[in-house]
């Protein structure tokens, strides 16, 4: 079965790359610029959500705190993807697993993916 990541990302033209590049990598995506509402996201159930801490000029971490608190979300692990100099402060305080800083490294990126796949609990 193939992994899931969720990419929310504003920028099309970044949506578009990050999923090709993780279709390349044997992932399964869905790419969003911003959800109406989380409940609609639960349906996919994804190993990893990738989120863009700009979304509309509305911070990604606001977002990253409520899929926190979502009972089909909560523990998927969340990367932020950002180009703030200060992302690594803005992830620990959202509780995200791990971030990314734009512009990235693919590898980089896959791995960093990858190692939060592996380290999921199962779910019984």
């Amino acid at each position: 079965m193939k992994k899931k990541v969720l990419i929310i990302e504003n920028d099309q033209d970044i949506r578009h790359v990050v999923e090709f590049i993780l279709h390349d990598h044997g992932f399964e995506t869905m790419s969003i610029a911003e959800p109406d509402n989380l409940s609609e996201i639960i349906p996919f159930a994804p190993n990893v959500i990738l989120l863009d801490e700009f979304i509309n000029s509305k911070p990604g971490h606001r977002l990253c705190r409520k899929i926190k608190q979502v009972s089909g979300l909560a523990k998927i692990p969340v990367i932020i993807l950002s180009t703030s100099n200060d992302i690594e402060l803005i992830a620990k305080e959202c509780d995200a697993n791990d971030y990314i800083r734009k512009p990235f490294d693919i590898e980089d990126m896959v791995g960093k993916v990858l190692n939060l796949i592996d380290h999921q609990p199962l779910a019984y």
